[in-house]
């Protein structure tokens, strides 16, 4: 990413670190927050121009790994 660059992830990221602290996970975040943070990490793999392959490849695992908790936590 360039280096003044947030993406709206990173941002709801660092809130959600600020709401949860050192329980923060995909696991003890509400739904509806889980399912935020997924619309977030897919517009930056898929959408943002701005994030690097690199990092579209690390977030990538991330999303992998939140669709799979959001699966396991609905019952889907």
């Amino acid at each position: 990413m360039q280096d003044d660059y947030r993406p709206p992830l990173a941002d709801y990221w660092d809130a959600l670190e600020v709401r949860y602290g050192s329980g923060f996970s995909l696991e003890t975040i509400t739904l509806d927050e889980l399912r935020q943070l997924q619309a977030h990490l897919r517009a930056a793999v898929e959408q943002d121009p701005l994030v690097t392959q690199v990092e579209k490849a690390n977030l990538g695992m991330v999303l992998k790994h939140a669709d799979a908790v959001l699966q396991r936590r609905t019952g889907g």
